[in-house]
């Protein structure tokens, strides 16, 4: 079976490795976990990690999955695993994505998420598109 769970410490390997998919990493963020944020794991059926959700208050900083684990409904389990830990009445959560990454804003989209805004030099010189879900939304 698989599932998303909190992450442990020795989880932090396969984040670390997982994290080199991510286009604008924030290694300093991950070495902070768990004093500065929230680390979810989307797991195989041998509970390794196989995807991660990395969030500070209600942005959502990081989401990967392993590229052999896409299209399986864990970036989907990870929002929902987040949100759903999240009392009601606490702040929309928000993202941001580079402009070029077609296939993130499509998975955004599909869960709810709406573009709220252009950010300036949000990626290194690079706009970013952030996006929010509203607490009602689902």
């Amino acid at each position: 079976m698989t599932g998303v769970r909190p992450a442990r410490d020795t989880d932090v390997p396969a984040v670390e490795s997982l994290q080199r998919l991510v286009s604008h990493p924030s290694p300093d963020l991950l070495g902070a976990w768990p004093a500065v944020g929230t680390l979810l794991v989307a797991v195989d059926a041998d509970d390794r990690p196989v995807g991660y959700l990395l969030a500070v208050g209600a942005h959502l900083t990081e989401l990967a999955v392993s590229p052999d684990h896409r299209r399986e409904g864990r970036a989907t389990a990870l929002v929902e695993a987040y949100r759903d830990s999240r009392p009601a009445s606490d702040a929309p959560l928000t993202l941001l994505v580079h402009p070029e990454n077609d296939g993130a804003r499509a998975c955004y989209e599909a869960l709810g998420f709406r573009r709220d805004a252009r950010i300036p030099d949000a990626f290194d010189g690079d706009d970013g598109l952030r996006f929010v879900l509203e607490s009602s939304e689902g």
